[in-house]
C-alpha cells in the first residue's frame, strides 16, 4: 500500500477470459485489504459497479458476503449481468447510487455492512468515441453516463448563456480562464463534436493544453450528469442505509468531489476515518495504468 501524502502533494480486473473490453480496477488491493479487514459475511453495496473489476475481487475474497452491483450506465450493466451471470451471490441492478435505498427494500436485503463508490469514468466510456466523453477521439458531445435519457453535453453548450457556460467551467472544472473560453465557445456555436470543442478550446487559450480540456470536459461531465448533486445526496442517505460498523470507501479522481468526502469522514457525526486517512496509487501502478494518477482512496468506518 502507498504510504499517506500530504494534502499539497498530490480497470475490469485482467485476464478473466471474457471477450468484455479491457477495464482495470484502480488501487484494487487496497480497496480489497480495507474490506477484508473487518468483514467476513452481510451485503457489500458496489454504487458505481462499472465493468466490475472491484466487485469480481471482492467477492472472491470475501465468499461469505452478499454482493450488489449498481450502476447508471445500461452498457456497465449489461456487461456486469454476464460477468456474474453464474455468481447467484452478486444482484445487478440499473440505477444511479441515489436510488440503492429503494433498491435494497425492493431485494429485502437490510442494511449494508460495506459500500464502495468508485467515481471515476471507466475506460471503456472514455475510450468510446460515441459517448463524446473524450477530447482525443472525434465523437458527438454526449457525455451521459445514462444515454437513454437527459441532455447532452452538446445541448447544453448550445442553449446556455455565455455567463452560464464561465461559471460551470469555472465552478465544476476549477478552469481560471473560464470566461474567455465560454466566449469563444458561444461565437462559434453551434458545436457538434468532441474535437470541434476541443480545437476552440486550445484556439481561446492559444495552446494545445491537455490540463484545460480536461479540466473543461470535465466540468461539462459534471453538469450533464448532475454528480455534485447526485453525491450530495448519496451523502446525506448514506447513514439510512447502511449498519452501525459498516465499512465506506470512495474513490475521488478530482479536488471538489474528494472534499466532500473528506468532510463527510472528518467532521460528520456518525462517521470516523480509516487509517491512513487516504490512500494515493503507487508509482508503479501509475506507470501501468496513467489514468490512476489523480486517484484518492478514502475510507471510513460507520459509529
Amino acid at each position: 500500500m502507498c504510504a499517506e501524502r500530504s494534502e499539497e502533494d498530490t480497470l475490469k480486473s485482467p485476464g478473466n477470459g471474457t471477450d468484455m473490453p479491457s477495464h482495470v480496477p484502480v488501487m484494487a488491493d487496497e480497496v480489497v485489504d480495507f474490506f477484508t479487514g473487518g468483514l467476513n459475511k452481510g451485503l457489500l453495496v458496489d454504487g458505481t459497479a462499472g465493468a466490475g473489476g472491484h466487485l469480481e475481487l471482492l467477492s472472491r475474497a470475501l465468499p461469505g458476503m452478499s454482493f450488489l452491483a449498481v450502476d447508471r450506465d445500461p452498457a456497465a450493466v449489461e456487461m456486469l449481468r454476464r460477468r456474474f451471470s453464474d455468481n447467484p451471490d452478486v444482484t445487478v441492478r440499473h440505477g444511479s447510487y441515489t436510488e440503492i435505498p429503494e433498491i435494497i427494500k425492493e431485494l429485502d436485503s437490510g442494511k449494508a455492512s460495506a459500500a464502495l463508490f468508485d467515481l471515476g469514468l471507466s475506460s471503456i466510456q472514455l475510450d468510446d468515441p460515441l459517448r463524446g466523453f473524450s477530447y482525443r477521439y472525434e465523437g458527438p458531445l454526449d457525455m451521459r453516463f445514462d444515454d437513454s435519457t437527459g441532455t447532452t453535453a452538446g445541448e447544453l453548450l448550445n442553449r446556455i448563456s455565455e455567463k452560464e457556460i464561465a461559471d460551470l467551467i469555472y465552478k465544476y472544472g476549477e478552469e481560471g480562464r473560464s470566461r474567455r473560453i465560454a466566449k469563444a465557445i458561444v461565437l462559434n456555436r453551434p458545436i457538434i463534436t468532441t474535437l470541434e470543442l476541443a480545437e476552440i478550446i486550445s484556439a481561446s487559450v492559444r495552446r494545445n493544453s491537455f490540463k484545460i480540456l480536461s479540466r473543461v470536459f470535465q466540468a461539462l461531465r459534471i453538469a450533464v450528469n448532475g454528480e455534485l448533486d447526485q453525491l450530495e445526496m448519496l451523502i446525506d442517505d448514506l447513514e439510512h442505509w447502511t449498519e452501525a460498523d459498516a465499512r465506506i470507501a470512495f474513490i475521488t479522481f478530482h479536488s471538489i468531489e474528494d472534499r466532500k468526502i473528506k468532510l463527510l469522514f472528518r467532521d460528520t457525526p456518525g462517521y470516523r476515518q480509516h487509517s491512513p486517512r487516504w490512500v494515493v496509487p503507487c508509482e508503479d501502478e501509475v506507470r501501468r495504468n496513467r489514468r490512476a494518477r489523480s486517484a484518492r482512496l478514502r475510507m471510513g468506518i460507520r459509529v
